[in-house]
């Protein structure tokens, strides 16, 4: 009895009728502000932010594989969502489908998963709109915002952490989102539209401007030797806890000499590591030793300004490098994330080894971990299918701007990271605003005011990218709360519609209350890894879903049918499933606290509240049935 409560299904007959009554959002939605609306929802964070990211650090110039990975897995989890929207073409979208489908736990697993992906998502990028903002300051020759009044307390700035900040900039623009969301929905579209046309221009301009100064050794001819690996970016993050636990310095020392400690193990790692690889590479013959000799006076030269003077200093520096060595093999299998985790990075090791090149400086992992993390970057695209209520018609524009604008923000990505990684050597790419930063540095090679003033526009267009995913995607997050609302799975005070607006205003200002929290104190790195992981759930749970239902009612009228859908959909729960895989342990360990938490809701409030379940007793009452008798929807 207990567990078919839990499993109840809604019919999609009822899905449909629900769409009646004074709850009905307006139908002013055509394919084009639908393509824009999905356009404005992926184009934003992803390509101006992870993408550099990602390239310095997880797959190197194979950036252009990992993108094209992530758009294979989204591939099949879009023609999913496009049978389903078209199917049913109301607000919720993948918590919806669910309950449609594997019933009302299920369903709630999915909606309070959805949040991960749309509230989460508004955070991160809000928390990248600062890194913009001062690129486009800095390019106007205005003083940038200051890193305590625009980083979250876990950031550093010159080396040195910050022993408190608040990301001021994200909280303000999450304010002005807020407020026009509460206006109305064809204000939101008109403001989308906008935005989408001016980032969409600064993209091409991006790639046609930037495409004349690439330089395509950047891509084949950097060893792959100096890669950055796990230890590297460790140094950084360990000094301060280093003189705090073993050096036994007060906090405040420690944040004062953390800095130069930074430098100096940094500059004898990376010394170290040019004389292991020429002592290397002469004992394979690939260099002469008067070439190895050369090779060493370069290092020298580059490294040496930055190394410990004092005693003191080196044993500093040689006991921090001691630990990060120590704790190398650990943060190696850190990279593989969940397959690290299970030991099976063993088996796939050699593998990854074999395909390290240049152009595959981390090898397999780096291109799979890649792929996980810039699968942020598409993000947006399954959002269309929440405003699938307020499309003219769903049946037709919703699998249409689904398709289009995916297909059209794979093709600008790829093009853009090829840019990126052509215009700076991939372990030197800025990790803030890369692609910013690169025109800012070219500008200051070439002196060029033409340039200087292509950085400014570049910042402008980041900006007003991410200020549309702000949109889209903080909308999407309050019609999924609006359609729980309705089911009685959340208070009513998520789906209640503003009489003139017509907007679920209360629950707009409660999630923007909420977002410029999370923006202002949480580290950008750790929330796309929450978004990722979210997301990645709900397109496993829409392909089973699409399959369930063709299975379970083949007779239901598809205006757009999935073609293969017994091929696509496992494939679609292979291809991000295997994604989810590769990211970090600890985000897996948040998302199951999440989910554990969003069980004890439901448990405690929602099944008791639940339309679905209130209707069941109804009819117990009516009828007289009990036990297994109880009637279930679908």
């Amino acid at each position: 009895m207990f567990l078919k409560q839990l499993l109840r299904r809604k019919k999609i007959e009822v899905l449909l009728a629900e769409m009646a009554g004074e709850n009905q959002l307006h139908r002013v939605l055509g394919p084009v502000s639908l393509t824009a609306l999905g356009v404005g929802a992926i184009i934003g964070a992803g390509i101006f932010v992870t993408t550099g990211r990602a390239a310095a650090i997880d797959a190197g110039p194979a950036i252009i594989i990992s993108y094209t990975v992530a758009a294979i897995g989204c591939a099949f989890a879009a023609l999913c969502y496009a049978e389903f929207a078209a199917m049913a073409p109301v607000a919720g979208s993948a918590y919806t489908y669910a309950y449609a489908t594997l019933g009302e736990l299920f369903a709630w697993i999915i909606g309070w998963d959805l949040m991960l992906e749309y509230a989460m998502s508004c955070a991160t990028v809000a928390s990248a709109w600062s890194g913009y903002l001062n690129e486009l300051l800095e390019a106007l020759h205005l003083p940038r915002v200051a890193a305590r009044w625009s980083s979250d307390p876990f950031s550093y700035a010159d080396g040195a952490p910050l022993t408190f900040a608040i990301n001021l900039p994200a909280i303000l623009i999450m304010l002005l989102i807020t407020a026009v969301l509460i206006k109305g929905i064809r204000e939101s579209a008109s403001t989308n539209a906008v935005l989408v046309l001016v980032k969409l221009a600064v993209v091409v301009f991006v790639i046609v401007l930037g495409w004349s100064y690439v330089n395509q050794a950047n891509w084949t001819d950097i060893p792959s030797n100096e890669r950055i690996l796990p230890e590297q970016s460790a140094i950084p993050k360990l000094a301060k806890d280093h003189l705090i636990h073993t050096e036994k310095l007060s906090t405040a020392e420690a944040i004062e000499r953390a800095p130069a400690l930074q430098q100096h193990a940094l500059a004898a790692y990376k010394l170290e590591r040019a004389k292991a690889e020429t002592e290397r590479m002469l004992e394979e013959k690939d260099i002469t030793p008067l070439e190895a000799e050369e090779a060493l006076a370069a290092a020298k030269r580059i490294h040496e300004p930055s190394l410990a003077t004092t005693p003191e200093e080196k044993a500093e520096a040689e006991k921090l490098l001691a630990e990060v060595r120590e704790k190398a093999p650990h943060m190696a299998a850190e990279k593989w994330g969940m397959i690290g985790l299970l030991g099976l990075n063993h088996y796939l090791v050699p593998i990854d080894d074999a395909t390290r090149s240049p152009f595959i400086p981390y090898g397999i992992s780096g291109i799979m971990l890649g792929a996980s993390i810039v699968f942020f970057a598409y993000i947006g695209f399954d959002s269309i299918s929440t405003h699938a209520e307020e499309a003219i018609r769903p049946q037709r524009d919703v699998p249409m701007a689904i398709l289009i604008s995916l297909g059209l923000c794979t093709v600008l990505y790829i093009a853009v990271s090829a840019v990126i990684t052509g215009l700076v050597p991939y372990p030197t790419i800025d990790d803030k605003a890369p692609i910013a930063k690169a025109f800012s540095d070219l500008a200051h090679r070439e002196q060029s005011s033409s340039l200087r003033m292509a950085t400014a526009v570049i910042a402008a267009g980041g900006l007003a990218g991410m200020t549309s995913v702000l949109l889209v995607t903080f909308l999407s997050q309050v019609r999924v709360f609006m359609a729980m609302s309705r089911d009685g799975l959340l208070p009513p005070i998520f789906g209640h519609v503003h009489p003139r607006f017509r907007t679920p205003h209360l629950a707009t200002m409660l999630t923007g209350a909420v977002i410029c929290v999370v923006t202002a104190f949480t580290p950008i790195r750790k929330l796309e890894e929450m978004v990722n992981i979210g997301t990645l759930m709900a397109f496993v749970v829409v392909c089973a879903a699409v399959l369930i239902l063709r299975v379970r009612q083949p007779g239901v009228h598809r205006p757009f049918v999935c073609p293969v859908i017994y091929l696509v959909a496992p494939l679609g729960i292979f291809v991000n499933l295997a994604l989810m895989l590769f990211l970090p342990w600890d985000t897996w360990l948040r998302l199951a606290v999440w989910l554990g938490v969003g069980l004890v809701i439901y448990l405690g409030y929602s099944r008791f509240h639940s339309r679905l379940a209130k209707e069941t007793l109804h009819e117990i009452k009516h009828h007289g049935m009990t036990g297994s008798d109880t009637p279930l929807r679908g």
